[in-house]
This record gives structure tokens, C-alpha cells and sequence, in this order.
């Protein structure tokens, strides 16, 4: 299988001890990868595949609370009436939990992390259901001290249960009035942090606390934070006194979801299309650290996907990068099977098709795929794109990054992970007598 980037890295003898230096590259595994069907002559993806060589965490995404999802009761997924974690799929206990915390007899040095939420879970509108019932149980776990102390013991206790060595809080929504969420959601999710902080501690060995924290404000804040961007940054440095680490989802700047319907890129570097667009990972990190977060508490996000169009018009062979009116999310790929996204090796496997044609963009520093016949193009990284965050990440002294997901990434041919190796590379301590990097020029 070939990999396409902007150029060459040139490998020197590999010395592995990130985890030593106290850098994290992080990576997360979607338990729902199991249900994808396979392509390119690959094996249904299972933690089992997972190479824990070249990262120092995994978070399993997801667990909930205080509900019972369908893979588990088809017949009656129910709220159960109160804040406790639950399992998302049938055999996250039986079977995904034992093979995570199985990778640690490969790198003992490996830490595990229970990410507990997620995108859908505070989402009314979520395609696959859960979220019309849950996207509310965020806002009103928070509301009360005995709610909070109830979730916050039972998350501890099911972590330490299943061997996890950390929490993750993703609710990627506080204060969002569309998705249930009130103004009292800031305070209250300040208090929660705060008491899980003192609770993780108290562990021995204390747990790691991290919180996913979004690249933008989201749009249905109170219009306060979205008049007063800077409010909306402080309260995320406030956020970070309690944590770990705050990832931080530095991807999904634009896609099939943007209006008006012009193609853009999914995770631009130092400048978006737009020159007057603050959609970018550099406007993100300026936001976050001057207002006060420490960087050795960031971790900058990396995606293992791509977004993708249908419809766009006017691509030629010398017009094709972002840019371009479309109508409609790209086509679903073969495995992941969700309009609008493909995993990478989706899009390698389509680049080896000639299904799509490669194309870099100087401008955000990523690379696209295009196909003027079918009108599909695609945003995306490379390992090239990929080591130039992480350089990036390294430049600014954040405390590491981490990639969603691991799952996207190609995990069967070739150098396996690539993407996620190119990251590990380099954040290697400089003592590693690991890598070194040919210019690249863009």
C-alpha cells in the first residue's frame, strides 16, 4: 500500500522511551469500530490491532451514563433514573476493555483512559438515536451536589474496576441552549471538575483527569460568550485549573455541515482558505494560551479522517483545491459507511484506485483528494501534514497531542499508522537519536 505526502522523511535508528519525558501522544479507539464492515482486504479493527509502541495513551470511547443503550437491551434502552456509568456496547466488559488494558503487557508504561460521553450522547438530533434521550443528563448531572457525587463515585469505582488509569469528561456542549444545556452549566461544570479533581487524587495511585475541549465557541452559548469570545476562553482556562489535560478537538473546522456550501478544509494549520478566517489550529492555540491556559496542560487534537463533498463544481485539473460550491456530503465509504467522512485508509485505498487524484494546499498546509468526473473531493492529513501539527504542537510547548482515531488511521498495510507514527516521531525526546526531518516545502 503506498502513502501519499508532501515529501520524505528520512528514518534514523528508532529508540522508543516517549513516556519517560513525561509528552503524551495520545490516541483513541471508537468501540464502535468493531461494526464495520471490512474493505481492502483488511480485518474488522479490534483494540487487539492497536500498536501501543507508538503512543502513551488510549482512550476508549465511549462510556455513558444514566443510560442503558440498545446494544445492551435492544428491546428497551431506558434512562435508568440516575447518574451512574453504563457500557456502551455489549462486549465493552467482556471482551474491548480486557483487550485495551491487554496492550500494557506490550508497553507497561502505557496509561488507559475511560472517555466518558461524546458527540452524540449531547446531541437531540444524533442519527443513531441515543443522544434525543441523553442529550439533557450532562446539564442536570452537574445541577446538584448529591448528582455530581454520585456520578463522580461511580466513575472512579468503574474505572478502577476495569483498570482504566484516568477519566476524560467529554461534553462538548456546556451552556448550549439547543442541546440542553442552561447558563448555569459553566459554573456547575467548574464545581464538577473541582470535586472530580480532589476525588482523582485522593486514588493511589491518583487518576488522570483530562477534559475534550472544543477548537471553537460553539453556536448555541449564550450570546454573551459569542459577543465576548474572550469570556468564552477564560472560562475554558478556569476548566483547565482542574484538569490534567484538555484535549483540545482541533478539527472539524469546516465540512458538509458549513453554510454556505463552499468546500474547505477539515483541520487548517496557520491560515485558513479564507484569509480573514480564524478557523485554524494556530488562531485556536493563540486563544486558548493567551487567555491564560498553560500549554503544558493542552493537548493539540489530530484527525485520523477526512471531510468529504459531492457535487463540486468546476473541478478541472488545474482548479481542484478548496474553494468550490458543493450540494451535497461525499459519498460514504466502503467501511465507515458515513456520508461526508473518510477514514484515511479509505482514501488511501480510492488514491491507489485512481479514484481520487492527490492534491496539496500551500495555503492550510493539509492535502485533498478530487476526482472531476464524480465530483467528490475530499480534506484530509498525511503523515507529512500530520508531522508538521506535531512539530507545531512541539514549537509551542504543549504538553503533547492526540489523534482521533486510531481506528481511521491504516492499521493493515505497509508501515502501519502512519499518521499516528509520524506524531509519535516527533514528540520523541531529542535523546532518542530517532528522526530526522527533510525540510518540507509548502
Amino acid at each position: 500500500m503506498k502513502y501519499w505526502g508532501l515529501s520524505a522523511i528520512l528514518f534514523a535508528k528508532a529508540t522508543w522511551g516517549l513516556a519517560d519525558e513525561g509528552n503524551v501522544v495520545a490516541a483513541y479507539y471508537e468501540n464502535w469500530s468493531q461494526y464495520r464492515p471490512p474493505s481492502g482486504g483488511r480485518a474488522v479493527f479490534f483494540p487487539k490491532n492497536i500498536d501501543p509502541t507508538i503512543i502513551t495513551d488510549i482512550h476508549f470511547a465511549f462510556a455513558i451514563f444514566g443510560f442503558v443503550d440498545a446494544s445492551l437491551d435492544p428491546n428497551n434502552p431506558h434512562l435508568t433514573g440516575d447518574f451512574t456509568i453504563q457500557p456502551v456496547e455489549w462486549n465493552d466488559q467482556s471482551v474491548l476493555y480486557q483487550q485495551i488494558q491487554g496492550l500494557k503487557q506490550i508497553n507497561p508504561k502505557l496509561r488507559s483512559i475511560l472517555t466518558i460521553g461524546g458527540w452524540g450522547f449531547n446531541d437531540p438530533n444524533d442519527p443513531n438515536g441515543m443522544g434525543k434521550t441523553t442529550y439533557k443528563l450532562f446539564s442536570q448531572m452537574v445541577s446538584t451536589e448529591a448528582s455530581r457525587t454520585q456520578f463522580i463515585q461511580s466513575a472512579i469505582a468503574y474505572v478502577k474496576q476495569y483498570g482504566f488509569d484516568g477519566i476524560e469528561i467529554d461534553w462538548e456542549y456546556p451552556g448550549d441552549l439547543t442541546r440542553g444545556g442552561s447558563n448555569a452549566d459553566f459554573g456547575n461544570f467548574l464545581t464538577l471538575l473541582s470535586e472530580m479533581q480532589t476525588a482523582c487524587k485522593a486514588q493511589s495511585p491518583p487518576l488522570v483527569l483530562c477534559y475534550a475541549s472544543p477548537a471553537l465557541i460553539p453556536s448555541g452559548v449564550p450570546a454573551q460568550y459569542r459577543d465576548n469570545p474572550q469570556t468564552y476562553y477564560q472560562w475554558l482556562k478556569e476548566c483547565s485549573d482542574y484538569v490534567d489535560r484538555m484535549h483540545v478537538m482541533t478539527y472539524d473546522y469546516h465540512g458538509a455541515f458549513d453554510n454556505p456550501k463552499v468546500t474547505g478544509v477539515n483541520a487548517p494549520l496557520m491560515a485558513d482558505t479564507d484569509p480573514s478566517s480564524v478557523n485554524t489550529l494556530k488562531a485556536t492555540m493563540e486563544n486558548y494560551i493567551n487567555n491564560g491556559v498553560d500549554p503544558q496542560k493542552i493537548v493539540l487534537g489530530l484527525a485520523g479522517y477526512g471531510h468529504s463533498y459531492s457535487g463540486v463544481e468546476n473541478l478541472t485539473a488545474t482548479s481542484n483545491g478548496p474553494g468550490h460550491v458543493f450540494s451535497a456530503a461525499g459519498d460514504a465509504g466502503p467501511s465507515t459507511k458515513s456520508p461526508g467522512l473518510l477514514a484515511y485508509y479509505e482514501i488511501a485505498d480510492a488514491m491507489a484506485t485512481n479514484q481520487l487524484t492527490f492534491g496539496t494546499d500551500s495555503t492550510t498546509q493539509t492535502a485533498y483528494g478530487y476526482n472531476t468526473s464524480t465530483q467528490q473531493w475530499v480534506s484530509f492529513d498525511t503523515p507529512d501534514t500530520i508531522a508538521l501539527k506535531a512539530q507545531y504542537a512541539k514549537s509551542l510547548g504543549l504538553k503533547g497531542v492526540m489523534f482521533w482515531a486510531i481506528d481511521d488511521d491504516e492499521y493493515a498495510w505497509g508501515n502501519r499508522f502512519p499518521n499516528l507514527r509520524s506524531a509519535y516521531q516527533v514528540m520523541a525526546p531529542q535523546t532518542a537519536d530517532f528522526v530526522k526531518f527533510v525540510k518540507i516545502p509548502m
